[in-house]
């Protein structure tokens, strides 16, 4: 491995520890190692890709990062995009455009369907086989004018019959392709921060420069801060530097979206592709998505008050599962006098991770297995009453002080006597931990098997599984008494310090 690779991944270490300070990382749920998701900061190494493409009034936003397609699969499946719009400059005309490729299966009969703020605008016929298809839709004046634009994607239809029952499971797959976005004509160009972070969609390109590591530390700082305050970060060739991002940072308010924290009760039709209406013959499922970090407090939901509208279900075998992080919670099978169903669903602690994935599904058949004839489509709606209830236990933080001093505003780079160290570990790792001198609480942060994902938070030790990483931070959070500092590392160590609380 090169290494200005191991320095700017040792550089990504100390961003996502920066970054992810008030998260819940350094949180240990019953005793166990607390693991994270895909990190806030993308892989730089890819290079910034345009997510939006500016010439003077005209601009383009993409429907996707291109890194992550958005892909539906079989009868029903259900996607949503948020389209943040300008306001100092105005949208005087726009469309929004899509093109995505289609695999169906013989006899699969389907659309994708497309809403916009809720109301239904186009139904774009699927063909069997693979093939790629577009559409356009011209904005109304109400739409350009409302501020933010609600896109919901869903693709319904039916599959094949197969001896009298359907087989729909993968009828049909859509891709939605990278030139998919929204086309906007405006009054003048986006020149103010707030326009263009809108356009952005709160995803903020960083810029890295390989031979500058000083400069690097300084733009990686001026990230954090924004991304301490909601936005998402891209490190490429083409994104913007220190300063540029500190002026950014001056005009950027806190974002209620990414990082939201939550108050209970907390609803889940407040994710947009839960909300209204469905029709299906088969399955559909909600999902809710939430993370430790966002909870009040630390404090867990106790329960799910799960409030669906259902009919018809007569004649039809129709079951409801809910599960949470893979984990069964709920089943039931349904009968004509659950057509309005209220029930209170607990969420234990142990099912909990750093994040979590709630979902609810219902299934429906015919009584009769081989019946031929049309197929009895079931609408089902979940209510706003459907909600996530306070009172679960309370996570406290197993270093309180490590997650408070790692806050952007609070760090400096310097020599002065720190509060908390960050050593960056490269090559010898485990000689390097052998000679560490023990000082205050200290803490080991590494990706297993340099995945890039999935950061392991664990208690110095000199046997820890950080020793056979490629690379890994030493966090020492000292005494409140002066302590000898810990010995050199491996390497020369990049040093960032906090002054003591």
């Amino acid at each position: 491995m090169r290494l200005w690779v191991i320095c700017l991944q040792a550089l990504l270490f100390i961003g996502l520890l920066i970054a992810i300070g008030q998260s819940g990382l350094f949180d240990t749920i019953m005793g166990r190692n607390v693991r994270l998701g895909d990190p806030l900061f993308e892989d730089y190494q890819r290079g910034s890709i345009p997510f939006i493409d500016v010439d003077g009034r005209d601009v383009f936003v993409a429907q996707s990062h291109p890194d992550n397609p958005l892909i539906l699969s079989g009868f029903p499946a259900y996607a949503s995009k948020l389209f943040r719009l300008p306001t100092d400059s105005r949208p005087l005309s726009g469309t929004y455009n899509i093109a995505f490729a289609t695999d169906a299966v013989p006899d699969a009969e389907g659309a994708l369907r497309i809403s916009i703020n809720g109301v239904k605008r186009a139904d774009v016929v699927l063909n069997q086989g693979r093939f790629k298809r577009r559409a356009k839709i011209e904005l109304t004046p109400a739409e350009l004018a409302s501020g933010q634009l609600e896109v919901k994607l869903a693709l319904v239809g039916r599959g094949p019959m197969a001896e009298c029952t359907p087989n729909e499971a993968l009828a049909a797959v859509v891709t939605i392709l990278p030139e998919s976005g929204l086309h906007l004509k405006l009054d003048k160009a986006p020149s103010t921060t707030r326009d263009r972070l809108a356009l952005w969609g709160d995803l903020i390109p960083v810029k890295w420069d390989e031979d500058d590591k000083v400069a690097d530390l300084a733009t990686l700082l001026a990230a954090a801060r924004l991304s301490e305050k909601g936005y998402g970060i891209y490190f490429g060739e083409s994104g913007y530097a220190a300063q540029a991002l500190t002026d950014i940072d001056k005009g950027a308010a806190i974002r209620p979206g990414r990082t939201q924290s939550l108050r209970y009760p907390v609803s889940l039709v407040s994710a947009i592709e839960n909300g209204g209406a469905r029709r299906f013959d088969r399955e559909t499922t909600w999902r809710y998505r939430y993370d430790v970090g966002q909870l009040p407090n630390g404090e867990l939901p106790s329960a799910l008050d799960l409030r669906l509208l259902l009919g018809p279900i007569a004649e039809t075998r129709t079951a409801l599962f809910v599960t949470l992080n893979d984990h069964l919670l709920f089943t039931r099978t349904l009968t004509d006098e659950d057509q309005r169903f209220s029930h209170s669903i607990a969420l234990p602690t142990a099912d909990h991770l750093d994040r979590n994935q709630l979902e609810i599904t219902l299934t429906a058949h015919e009584r009769e297995e081989m019946r031929c004839g049309a197929r009895r489509l079931i609408a089902a709606e979940m209510l706003p009453e459907t909600i996530l209830r306070g009172g679960g236990e309370r996570l406290v933080p197993a270093i309180v002080q490590l997650r408070g001093q790692m806050r952007p505003s609070a760090l400096a780079f310097g020599t002065q006597k720190p509060g908390t160290t960050i050593e960056v570990l490269t090559g010898d790792i485990a000689g390097a931990l052998a000679r560490v001198r023990p000082a205050g609480r200290q803490w080991l942060v590494h990706f297993p098997d340099d995945r890039r994902e999935g950061v392991m938070v664990e208690p110095f030790a000199r046997g820890a599984s950080a020793a056979r990483a490629a690379v890994a931070l030493l966090v020492t959070v000292h005494r409140p008494v002066p302590v000898p500092p810990p010995a050199t590392p491996a390497t020369t160590p990049l040093r960032a310090t906090a002054p003591a609380p």
